[in-house]
């Protein structure tokens, strides 16, 4: 049963930041007027909507959110147009450099599953924790057409990178649901997804594009849901979220939120709140099941991602949480250009002032998911050989940003609507005084702790725009930043953000010119965090198999043991083991551990470059060299003795 508000709701309005004319308005706001948008600067949560059309109203937003005159409207028209060409090409830039898989975890991981998915049965096992399948089950049909790893690889790039322009539609059409004009809301996604933790990911075939576009579905789904209850919209919404979920663990931040956020629904519809959340939960129990099979399949050992969770929770100490807090917060700040803050301020108000009302509606949702999300980053971060070991995650653990990214895409857009809306000077204010706080903090009692000289990578997107400034040595720790020493970093990122947030003050009342200018800051900033990344495939294993190939007079590639049973050092045995179930496709690849009962079943052996379990059995070495400490050991027979004869076995 629903209630009459079930009907129609009152608009989706933020909070009353707009307490000046905007100049740039000037001549647009008769013009804009003629479009009732027109309303008082307040706007309370009271007021009834007469058309569902009509969602600027009474929020401040006037003729400025809209785009007023036909100049206003040609330049904002324009400043959309280029904020897609610059997200396109941002994106087309950045994967110039994507022509093999950087990690054999994040990326072999899902490519694997696409593999196995096509139908494929000679996938190998792998090493890691377990991913879900979303993002695999997208790619599966690349792998119906070809099966060269490169070319594969390369197809879901561009495949991701579709995906992450695609994203300003939803993102755009939210904008609209917040009552900005079709430019402004085009300009304000592209913004979003021009900014450092959305392009960088551009060279990687990673879930990130897809989580993001389920992401901004959700959103748009909860937007319209609490415009007008609809099972169309509630199965917008839910479908998201399953998606999202289906797609990275990570998501189940969204459903959390989501669940509890429709409890509260039921003021809205009864029906729909507990049809949502009962869908909700079944889609949670279904994904994990389809994610439990196939990883099961797939991987070594089982998935761990949970035991790690619940260790991080159960010893985590609360000052260390509050640092890993402090340092991931602060990196989304820096990573765009202080909007993290301002429109994490904007959402704040806009709770509160829903709680006031006891109508828990889109400032509530976005207000828990960002804390969910943000909880769930530093609780998975929360491990001790990374935050104080030498592990090579002792940089990105105090700096991770990959978890948050997809939010403070969200965010960005809350802050950016704000600013057309001509945001009152104290909400700036406030969230520049908390950024400085904030980073003060960060710089005493965080920074002087951090290994600066551990890789940068995707995982901290957010800074990486400052890559110039990371030592490329060891210092003695700790080190508290100043302006010119090795640690320094700190000092001028929080400087350069917090003038970016004075800069939004002064222009406060020329929105379109503070999104154009932030546009070229995105620009700069995404360019600037652009590495060159290594992809370090096992070239020198792949030229021994080639040579092998060759000697045989087989028309097609030998199937070749990878050897588990030699000792070796570091993460050498389970990057060895990920790259050559990809990188040597077609080939078939088995996994051999005669310890364990895993007998060799070909002539060709992947194993430790030392011999260590080879030559006992009269294993000789293929020329070639090794590769992550392993090479190509080829075993007695015909084969070898063919080998020996071409002068193709090393000494």
């Amino acid at each position: 049963m629903s209630s009459p508000a079930a009907v129609r709701s009152p608009e989706i309005a933020l909070p009353p930041t707009a307490l000046r004319r905007s100049r740039e308005a000037g001549a647009e706001l008769a013009a804009g007027a003629k479009g009732g948008t027109g309303g008082g600067a307040g706007g309370g949560a009271g007021e009834k909507a007469s058309t569902e059309e009509k969602v600027g109203a009474g929020t401040g937003a006037g003729a400025d959110v809209r785009s007023g005159s036909a100049v206003g409207a040609s330049l904002w028209w324009a400043l959309a147009g280029a904020a897609v060409v610059l997200c396109i090409v941002l994106h087309v830039v950045v994967a110039q450099s994507a022509v093999a898989p950087r990690t054999p975890w994040d990326e072999i991981h899902p490519l694997q599953i696409a593999r196995m998915l096509s139908g494929d049965h000679d996938v190998p096992k792998l090493s890691g924790s377990g991913y879900y399948p979303g993002w695999a089950i997208l790619m599966t049909p690349i792998w119906w057409f070809t099966h060269d790893p490169a070319t594969v690889y390369r197809a879901a790039i561009i495949l991701g990178n579709v995906i992450g322009v695609a994203t300003i539609l939803p993102l755009a059409l939210s904008g609209r649901h917040l009552g900005m004009s079709t430019p402004q809301a085009i300009a304000v996604a592209g913004l979003a997804m021009c900014m450092p933790g959305r392009i960088e990911p551009a060279d990687y075939a990673m879930s990130e594009p897809l989580l993001m576009f389920c992401y901004a579905w959700a959103a748009l789904g909860m937007l319209v849901l609490w415009k007008r209850p609809t099972w169309w919209r509630l199965a917008l919404f839910v479908g998201a979220i399953a998606a999202a979920y289906l797609t990275h663990t990570r998501a189940l931040a969204l459903v959390l939120t989501a669940v509890v956020w429709l409890l509260f629904f039921t003021r809205r519809s009864v029906a729909k709140a507990l049809v949502g959340v009962l869908a909700l939960v079944a889609s949670w129990w279904i994904v994990d099941r389809i994610a439990s099979a196939i990883n099961h399949r797939m991987l070594l050992t089982g998935s761990s991602k949970t035991d790690l969770a619940m260790q991080a929770i159960l010893h985590a100490q609360p000052e260390a949480l509050a640092k890993l807090l402090a340092g991931q917060s602060w990196a989304q700040v820096v990573g765009t250009a202080g909007l993290f803050a301002l429109g994490f301020v904007v959402i704040v108000v806009w709770t509160l002032r829903e709680l006031r009302t006891l109508r828990l509606g889109p400032g509530a949702f976005l207000f828990g998911l960002t804390v969910s999300t943000v909880a769930m980053s530093v609780v998975w971060w929360y491990q001790p050989e990374a935050l104080w070991g030498k592990s090579f995650h002792g940089l990105e653990a105090w700096l991770y940003s990959r978890y948050i990214d997809q939010v403070a895409a969200l965010v960005v857009i809350v802050a950016a609507g704000a600013l057309l809306r001509r945001v009152s000077a104290p909400m700036i204010g406030i969230a520049l005084v908390v950024f400085v706080v904030g980073a003060a903090a960060v710089v005493l009692k965080v920074a002087p702790h951090v290994p600066m000289w551990y890789g940068l990578g995707t995982n901290t997107a957010a800074v990486n725009s400052w890559q110039g400034m990371f030592p490329e040595h060891p210092f003695h720790r700790p080190l508290t930043p100043t302006l010119d020493n090795a640690n320094r970093f700190w000092i001028w990122a929080s400087l350069a953000t917090a003038i970016a947030l004075a800069a939004l003050f002064v222009l406060r009342r020329f929105p379109r010119t503070a999104v154009a200018l932030l546009l070229v800051g995105a620009a700069v900033m995404s360019l600037n965090a652009n590495q060159d990344q290594q992809r370090r495939v096992p070239a020198k294993v792949g030229a021994s198999l080639e040579r092998a190939d060759a000697a045989s007079g087989d028309t097609g590639p030998l199937p070749v043991d990878v050897d588990l049973s030699c000792a070796s050092s570091g993460l050498n045995r389970a990057e060895i083991l990920n790259w050559s179930g990809f990188w040597f496709s077609p080939r078939t690849v088995t996994i051999a551990d005669p310890s364990k009962g895993r007998p060799f079943t070909t002539e060709l052996v992947i194993s430790c470059k030392n011999g260590s379990t080879m030559k006992d059995l009269g294993a000789r070495p293929v020329t070639g060299g090794s590769s992550y400490g392993y090479r190509l050991w080829v075993l007695p027979g015909s084969l070898q003795d063919q080998l020996a004869r071409e002068g193709a076995l090393a000494k």
